[in-house]
């Protein structure tokens, strides 16, 4: 990695963005994907969600596609916001492994209900992050 007055550059001259604030743009990113197999095929889903620690929780109906994909099973969960007329923007990676959330009492509390509410989803996902990783395009000329 480059560095460039105290910013660090990827390889290709994207900003390496520190995994504090990795995690502050996840939690201010009211929608994600998460990306899971599902019978051997790559499948990417929009969810809403929340930050809880250095997890990523989110709602799903019990016996659905990603409630069945998920469970103990590694996965990707991608946030991102780009400007088109400005080119700028940055992404967020977090790669771990899904299951069931362990105190779904306590994250009731969060009043995280999912967009797509024609159907009670009561179970909650947790992804424990076992990595994150963000990027941000530089404006030409800074």
């Amino acid at each position: 990695m480059d560095s460039t007055g105290g910013t660090s550059l990827d390889h290709q001259g994207l900003e390496v963005i520190a995994p504090e604030e990795c995690w502050q743009l996840l939690a201010d990113s009211p929608v994600g994907r998460v990306a899971f197999n599902e019978a051997g095929e790559p499948m990417v889903l929009p969810v809403n969600h929340a930050v809880v620690g250095h997890r990523v929780v989110f709602r799903t109906l019990r016996g659905s596609l990603l409630h069945e994909a998920l469970m103990a099973e590694p996965v990707a969960f991608q946030v991102d916001s780009f400007d088109v007329i400005e080119r700028t923007g940055w992404s967020v990676l977090v790669r771990g492994v899904a299951d069931l959330a362990e105190d779904p009492e306590e994250l009731e509390k969060l009043e995280l209900h999912p967009w797509a509410d024609s159907v009670e989803r009561e179970d909650w996902v947790q992804i424990r992050a076992e990595e994150i990783s963000g990027r941000r395009i530089i404006p030409p000329g800074t």
